[in-house]
């Protein structure tokens, strides 16, 4: 009998829209909690390490996590009095204690909203209201930060068994009795509510529901795209993206705790921390972005030998230049793989991935094939048409799958604008397929600059731009950075009479926001801003000034 996803694509000969299947079989997606998912292999290895800090070597096995999370399920439905699908905040760098805090929150019908512990007090402010956070769990170092943000609960996360005066002590809480999972828990209950600025604009709430998340770990765990091994020996992941991003959160953090991986946790991401986990730990699957494989490549105590542990190196969040792949191929003698992936919040976040099980499924410059049970095609990016272009036709890639988002939080234009009709969704991505439907994202029709993999909304900063005194008028944009990947610049109008240098303009916006929106691609003063009749900013013409 003829598959279905080979009939559909038979029919594209006699249809002007082509839509792309996924290869192969299908994946079984149950319809259970994250939480329920999670736990389904604990007692094959439950005194196996889960997680370890890198720095401090403090540690949890299999059975650690599932008891104080249990705990923290009790403190927040028990303790807290928490209602089912209300907002539990985490402004954390990466520590083993993070699954705890995820799934003790999951299992007591919340969701979660993870945020960037680099933000401003303002930053976090912002995300903490619009999510409508009940409840925040932060580290001792954090915690000043987060005190100026917000004036709900916040429960303290240290090494120490004291705590801070006015917070809550995670260690005393994590150690109380815990309690069974609320039984009222839907599949399509949000569980996470992450921060995206999605095609254009201020970041927006992602909502995420237990089947989105449970969906994608399935598709990115199935047999000809799974890269950790689940069994007898366990599988070293480091665990340095970070795992406010969803990148860090679903593909590594929560793929390798499925799988019964040991994750080793790094806090803080340095060149010296990465070369001592390289020396110091076995690493089986190294998840990484561009900037990890150029510090790979070129670092010069980097030694071929530091690498070889690894089978598989998979870069996401941004795209890899070929010269890079070349580079680290040539430097591990090609016993490595590398493949590259891609995805996006709102997709939870993988669709597309490259896999050496298949015919043609590593290619230089490729993002991959279609992940299991997801759909896609490419339309016109001029709008004049939703029917799917044919093979090596580039447009606006949009995505079906079970692992679409369920929508922005409190956002209906938002949602309009990225969603077209039978649950497509828009990327703001320009891609193209070949005739092996092997996919490749080649640019952005969004506005978003990628920064080290995070994402920058132009308009974000120039909101910032706009309150300093001496600012009329502003426009933001991304340019090529050898570092970064792309590093913001402004082009700022002053007002008459003003006198301001550039690096005054930079130092004003440094210190209103984290790191990675700092404007390191510099500040130019032009006379005007160019823009359309609708007074909408010509982001292009910026670019070419």
């Amino acid at each position: 009998m003829m598959r279905w996803s080979v009939f559909k694509r038979s029919l594209q000969n006699f249809s002007t829209d082509c839509i792309i299947s996924a290869k192969g079989d299908q994946v079984q997606i149950p319809k259970i909690s994250l939480h329920e998912f999670m736990w389904r292999n604990l007692e094959r290895w439950p005194d196996k390490t889960a997680t370890v800090c890198f720095e401090s070597q403090r540690s949890y096995t299999y059975h650690q996590l599932y008891k104080k999370s249990s705990s923290i399920t009790r403190f927040l439905r028990d303790g807290v009095r928490l209602r089912k699908q209300e907002t539990v905040g985490v402004v954390l760098p990466n520590i083993p204690e993070y699954p705890i805090v995820l799934l003790g929150a999951a299992q007591a019908g919340l969701r979660i909203t993870t945020c960037n512990p680099n933000y401003t007090p303002d930053e976090i402010k912002r995300q903490l209201l619009d999510s409508e956070s009940r409840i925040v769990f932060t580290s001792r170092d954090l915690l000043p930060f987060v005190r100026q943000a917000t004036d709900v609960p916040i429960v303290e996360i240290s090494d120490r068994n004291d705590v801070t005066a006015g917070a809550i002590s995670f260690h005393e809480v994590a150690s109380a009795e815990g309690c069974e999972p609320v039984s009222d828990v839907n599949v399509d209950d949000v569980i996470f509510l992450p921060y995206s600025s999605g095609t254009t604009g201020l970041p927006k709430g992602v909502q995420l529901t237990h089947y989105n998340v449970v969906a994608n770990l399935c598709q990115i765990t199935a047999p000809h795209f799974g890269l950790i091994r689940s069994g007898h020996e366990q599988d070293v992941i480091p665990g340095f993206l970070p795992f406010f991003h969803i990148y860090g959160l679903v593909v590594v953090l929560l793929q390798a705790l499925v799988q019964g991986a040991k994750v080793v946790v790094m806090p803080k991401f340095t060149s010296d921390n990465f070369i001592k986990l390289l020396k110091n730990y076995k690493t089986d699957v190294l998840f990484g972005i561009p900037l990890v494989v150029i510090m790979a490549n070129n670092h010069p105590a980097i030694k071929r030998e530091d690498l070889m542990s690894i089978r598989t190196l998979m870069s996401g969040a941004a795209p890899l230049g070929a010269s890079d792949v070349e580079l680290f191929r040539s430097k591990t003698k090609n016993k490595i793989n590398i493949i590259q992936g891609y995805g996006m919040t709102e997709t939870s976040p993988v669709t597309v991935i490259q896999s050496n099980s298949l015919e043609n499924g590593i290619k230089i410059g490729g993002s991959g094939f279609l992940v299991p049970n997801t759909e896609a095609k490419i339309i016109p990016v001029d709008g004049s048409s939703k029917l799917g272009l044919g093979p090596n036709q580039s447009g606006e890639l949009v995505i079906k799958g079970p692992q679409v988002m369920a929508g922005y939080y409190n956002n209906p234009e938002a949602n309009s604008d990225i969603f077209l009709e039978e649950g497509w969704l828009k990327t703001g991505d320009i891609a193209h397929y070949d005739e092996h439907e092997h996919f490749y994202v080649t640019d952005r029709l969004k506005e978003l600059i990628k920064v080290k993999g995070f994402q920058v909304p132009p308009a974000e900063l120039e909101a910032v731009l706009r309150t300093h005194p001496s600012v009329d008028d502003v426009g933001v944009v991304g340019i090529p950075h050898p570092a970064l990947g792309e590093a913001p610049k402004a082009f700022v109008v002053l007002k008459p009479g003003q006198s301001v240098k550039p690096v005054e303009i930079q130092e004003f916006v440094a210190a209103k926001v984290a790191k990675h929106k700092h404007l390191m691609g510099g500040v130019v003063f032009v006379e005007e801003i160019p823009k359309n009749p609708s007074g909408k900013i010509l982001r292009r013409v910026l670019k070419n000034l």
